[in-house]
């Protein structure tokens, strides 16, 4: 610590007392002579006021400086306790009275405590690339960050119920500039086993504390496990989702934290939301186990259909016609009006501002999500 803290209370916010040093001061004085240059009236004028302000100024400053070199030579690096008094001194030799300046403190040794209320920085993210088959998958990854480490941990979705001792897996973490940061052949192991949501052990990482708010993206690469009889070599490659992150988190909320795609039919094969592709003949998915009937059922009006519709269109007039065509009959009624109102709101700003088109997106999706 290059400079002394000085102090009039008892402790030091962030710091704590090592070592007390004792008591130390700092002394300086003014003679009667000083006070016998200003004017003998009863009231000084302003700038007789302004000159013993700053006189004393001055020698309260002198006293405070006194007692921090006194602090250094003690070796301490804080003075806590300061007070300052003004005493006045009669002297037997010259009978001039003089007034003493006594700045009188603690010397202590302190330091600085542990951030134990930092909580760093973090992100949750889902992950955006997903397994079709496989019955082992990464859902989201979870980072934190505080002033020394980088840790990580996954969460995987366990479909079996498995016993997994052991999951070695590439994170892929994309920036906002688009910058990738690779972690290969990390190991990850799990306290809590044989159920169907899997949180991996918190393990350090080579990811700055200052990138961890940058990054947009994960994408996990399973590489192989261990279950309690055997090590499992993946050779399923991924692929990614093809939502837009914030799609892709409004259907997860939605759905589950497994859930990576719409649900589509074609009437021979269906797809489940968590991915897995299903023959018509299949009432639930090979792989999640959800029932196409309640998937189907729990659908509802298809507004993210539109939304997609909506989003191919450049104006909020052609998006406007989109929903009056297509989808605007099936719409209930109070979500009707709320987004008719919504999609005129944004014509007559779009021909002052310009492009709504994100905005409306944004709005509409809201209006059926709430």
């Amino acid at each position: 610590m290059a400079n002394i803290i000085m102090t009039s209370g008892s402790d030091i916010e962030g710091y704590e007392i090592s070592e007390y040093l004792g008591l130390i001061s700092g002394q300086t004085a003014l003679t009667a002579k000083f006070f016998q240059e200003f004017s003998g009236n009863s009231e000084m004028d302003e700038k007789e006021s302004k000159a013993l302000t700053k006189k004393l100024s001055q020698v309260h400053q002198t006293a405070v400086n006194l007692l921090e070199e006194e602090a250094k030579r003690r070796g301490a690096n804080a003075v806590i306790g300061i007070t300052i008094r003004y005493n006045e001194l009669t002297s037997s030799l010259t009978n001039n009275n003089t007034i003493g300046i006594i700045a009188t403190g603690t010397a202590v040794l302190v330091k600085e405590k542990e951030s134990r209320n930092y909580e760093g920085v973090h992100q949750d993210l889902y992950v955006t690339n997903y397994y079709t088959k496989m019955f082992l998958r990464p859902v989201q990854v979870r980072i934190r960050a505080d002033k020394n480490t980088t840790r990580i941990s996954p969460i995987f979705m366990n479909y079996r119920n498995e016993e997994i001792l052991a999951i070695r897996a590439d994170v892929e973490l994309t920036t906002y500039y688009d910058e990738k940061v690779v972690l290969r052949d990390m190991d990850f192991t799990f306290e809590k086993n044989n159920i169907s949501q899997l949180e991996a052990d918190w393990i350090e990482c080579d990811v700055k504390e200052r990138e961890v708010k940058l990054i947009k993206d994960a994408k996990v690469v399973v590489r192989k496990y261990v279950t309690a009889r055997k090590v499992v070599v993946c050779e399923e490659l991924p692929i990614s989702t093809g939502l837009s992150y914030r799609r892709l988190e409004s259907l997860k909320k939605k759905r589950g934290i497994d859930a990576v795609v719409k649900y589509q039919s074609n009437g021979m094969i269906w797809t489940c939301v968590c991915g897995c592709i299903n023959k018509v003949s299949d009432a639930e998915c090979d792989v999640c186990g959800r029932k196409e009937a309640e998937i189907k059922k729990d659908l509802g009006f298809n507004y993210e259909e539109m939304l997609d519709k909506m989003a191919t269109k450049s104006n909020v007039k052609e998006m406007k016609d989109v929903v009056i065509k297509e989808y605007i009959k099936d719409i209930d009624p109070d979500s009707r009006m709320e987004l008719l109102q919504t999609l005129e709101s944004a014509l007559q700003y779009e021909k002052t501002r310009g492009d709504m088109k994100e905005v409306v997106l944004e709005k509409v999706q809201n209006i059926f999500e709430s």
